[in-house]
């Protein structure tokens, strides 16, 4: 005679929780095999029954006697606990009976699982796709729960975890949480559940920063929530299924149009991708479609900078994207602002004033404060312009970085803003930075990318087209289009862009050098010397490149006195002394204006830990520095004829300053300006510094060669004394013209639907 094998998951454990298919099954039985734990919450049912009980580790000799009886003619009830296909003896039921009990009949009885019990004492934490996974290695590999761990937090998965610590196992829950904080943050909700359904039932919610450290033992269960988890007012777990979406109405305002952003993001792969050029064309873009643009990067670490009317200081990018919007630079378009002053620090500048020098920990403790003043420039901005085009720095996956971040996707979920990623070809294996910075973003935030730029290609771009297709089919982003290089008049961020400038054509008529120094600051102000026909300029470091220069310039720094002390130690002093003492020109502008001085001091440590530096010792000037900054827009005008070609005194300039310090001339020295306007005021004050005989002269003053007129008499000067005829006037750089052929070749090369579609209607209001 053949029996029957019912395998019955009991429920959590409550009587009330056990099925009547259960109930039914283990009463019709004549035996009843379990875990002798698990049989003593059934004990009303195994009256007159034969009971097989073990304990822990013995579920395989549990299985072979109820497929023993079973084939001896009985029906048995072999019982597990929750539901016996999940973690339960259902499967090993099935994999022994073909051998043991070929003739028994095996019936699997379901019941009410560990997970969702625990998961209806928690709340609804399971009301979207979930994983559930064991973190006892005592049947599976470590390192195979470890892989299953990062698919399903990457995925974005409600996580389950079943046997989570025992005695003998103490560190998996720790190492566990650590893989699902790669991909979400600390503030996850997560719910833990130990005897759940049962007289001891405890139900804790905490988070996933805190589940290291929390209570937690085998009859515990545990689940981490997803990026759209929460906690409600009474303290229960949701996950929403996305219902609310289609019951909420819009009520007007900002909601009036559901699934719309007012904020685009543009971040990078990695730094120098071209985000700063591609945000100022989507600015441009946005402004000719009818927007109230404004740009915004919450941070930027960069020696390029400008000042705004009001005397503030800001990222010479943030300066350039405002042109783009047709506005007026201001201090919140770029609240944060780090000016690198040695290998570990930078000075510090929020919303446009120095607040003081920071090593990387200083500021790491300072960056809070910070963040309030982006959160404060942002909101400003948002509430006075329809759209606000953001920047970010560097890569927005550098997951070492993550928690201090205040300039990538944690200021992207401030604007709750849409998100561009951007990926420089030019610095090969475009697709595998795509594809590694979308896998180490968290779910939440790989959720705002709307698209990806490729930038900088050169060639046929069908040639990507496999590769477009895999970065599409593997993450779901679409790519927007592919950039092709293009030669733009447009000033450069920072140092990272003179590795882009080539070398000057040898058969050049006049050739300029300037120092390429360490930290060389604000080297735009050359660039419209670098534009002139004819004019060969180039960034030189080796002593033996200056000889023979038409004119040699000394560039800003923003460390002075180290940055001359690498002029002396790399031999370029010397180089330098030899080419006045042949007869060279040679200008100063700012830190390079105060080297070309006899002396330098810095009693108060400004800048560097080194109080007092002799100078180059070819302008009667002594400088100290002080650390009131001055920052300003400036008009003056020519104080001494000569230095500057044949430019007649009184003539009018503009420019800006960007300096600390104080220089000081002696009697070999004259001023060189006149300043006659700062920062909106009326001023007189004697400015800059030339020598007796003309051929050094230093200044303050940055974009001085801006303007036309002292470029070209500076120019007509070097040319005369080539013996060469004068150069015919050239046109202005027209900045707005370069932002339109910008904004041209974006329109041209991208999908801007997906994107702009985003966006409220254009004259909405803000």
């Amino acid at each position: 005679m053949t029996g029957k094998l019912y395998v019955v998951g009991i429920g959590p454990g409550a009587a009330d929780h056990l099925t009547p298919a259960a109930r039914e099954a283990i009463l019709g039985s004549a035996a009843v095999v379990g875990y002798q734990t698990y049989l003593e919450l059934i004990p009303e049912l195994l009256v007159g029954k034969q009971v097989v009980s073990s304990g822990m580790m013995k579920e395989v000799e549990r299985c072979r006697a109820a497929l023993r009886l079973a084939a001896a003619g009985q029906v048995v009830a072999l019982v597990s606990s929750g539901d016996a296909g999940i973690y339960g003896m259902a499967g090993l039921a099935l994999e022994l009976q073909p051998q043991q009990a070929p003739d028994v009949a095996v019936i699997i009885v379901p019941g009410v699982s560990a997970v969702q019990a625990a998961a209806a004492r928690l709340g609804a934490p399971l009301m979207h796709d979930f994983a559930v996974i064991s973190l006892s290695d005592l049947l599976t590999p470590w390192s195979l729960i470890r892989r299953r761990l990062e698919a399903a937090a990457a995925a974005d998965f409600v996580v389950a975890l079943y046997n989570p610590k025992s005695r003998g196992r103490t560190t998996q829950l720790g190492a566990a949480a650590q893989i699902l904080l790669r991909h979400r943050p600390g503030v996850t909700p997560v719910g833990i559940v130990r005897n759940a359904c049962r007289e001891e039932e405890s139900v804790v919610v905490t988070d996933l920063a805190g589940l290291a450290a929390a209570e937690v033992d085998m009859l515990s269960l545990v689940i981490v929530g997803n990026s759209q988890t929460v906690v409600d007012a009474a303290g229960r777990m949701v996950t929403p299924r996305g219902y609310g979406k289609k019951l909420a109405a819009p009520v007007g305002g900002e909601d009036a149009e559901p699934g719309k952003v007012r904020a685009l993001f543009i971040g990078g792969t990695g730094s120098d991708v071209g985000k700063s050029v591609i945000a100022a064309g989507l600015c441009r873009l946005l402004r000719q479609r009818g927007y109230r643009v404004a740009p915004f990067k919450a941070q930027n670490m960069a020696l390029n900078s400008a000042v705004t009317a009001e005397g503030g200081e800001i990222g010479r990018a943030q300066a350039l994207q405002a042109i783009a919007c047709g506005l007026p630079a201001h201090t919140d378009m770029n609240p944060v602002l780090l000016k690198p002053n040695s290998e570990t620090g930078s000075q510090v500048i929020v919303q446009g004033r120095p607040v003081g020098n920071m090593t990387v920990r200083e500021y790491h403790r300072y960056k809070e404060h910070a963040w309030q003043a982006v959160a404060e420039s942002y909101r400003r901005l948002a509430s006075s312009h329809e759209v606000v085009v953001l920047e970010g720095a560097g890569s927005i996956a550098e997951v070492n970085l993550r928690d201090h971040d205040i300039v990538n996707l944690r200021a992207a979920a401030l604007a709750d803003a849409a998100v561009v990623l951007v990926a420089d070809i030019e610095r090969g294996g475009v697709f595998a930075s795509i594809l590694g910075t979308l896998e180490l973003l968290r779910p939440e935030e790989r959720a705002r990318v709307a698209g990806v730029i490729i930038n900088r290609f050169r060639g046929d771009a069908e040639l990507l087209r496999s590769g477009i297709e895999l970065v599409e089919d593997r993450t779901g982003v679409p790519v927007l289009g592919v950039v092709p290089w293009c030669a733009l008049q447009l000033p450069e961020e920072d140092s990272l862009g003179l590795s882009r400038k080539g070398r000057p054509a040898p058969a050049a008529e006049l050739r300029i050098g300037v120092v390429r120094l360490p930290r060389i600051s604000n080297f735009s102000d050359f660039d419209p010397l670098e534009r002139e026909p004819g004019v060969a300029l180039h960034y030189l470091e080796r002593p033996e490149e200056v000889a023979g220069l038409d004119l040699l310039i000394l560039p800003g720094t923003k460390s002075t006195i180290p940055d001359l002390q690498f002029l002396q130690r790399s031999g370029l002093a010397r180089a330098i002394h030899d080419y006045h003492a042949a007869g060279g020109r040679i200008v100063g502008i700012c830190g390079g204006f105060q080297m070309l001085g006899k002396h330098l001091a810095d009693p108060e440590g400004v800048e560097s830990e080194t109080r007092a530096a002799e100078g180059l010792g070819l302008l009667d000037v002594e400088t100290v520095l002080l650390g009131l900054k001055q920052t300003h827009q400036v008009e003056a005008v020519v104080a001494a004829a000569g230095g500057l070609g044949d430019l007649p005194a009184g003539s009018l300039l503009q420019g800006y300053e960007i300096h600390v310090g104080a220089t000081s001339r002696g009697a070999l020295a004259q001023p060189l300006l006149q300043i006659v306007r700062r920062s909106g005021r009326a001023i007189s004050l004697e400015e800059g510094a030339i020598s007796a005989d003309g051929r050094v002269w230093g200044s303050y003053l940055h974009g001085l060669f801006d303007n036309p007129e002292l470029r070209a008499a500076l120019l007509a000067g070097l040319r005369q004394r080539r013996g060469l005829a004068p150069a015919p006037p050239t046109p202005d750089h027209d900045l707005e013209r370069e932002l339109d052929r910008l904004a041209a070749h974006l329109e041209t090369h991208l999908q801007l639907e997906p994107l702009f579609g985003r966006l409220p209607a254009a004259g909405g209001g803000a």
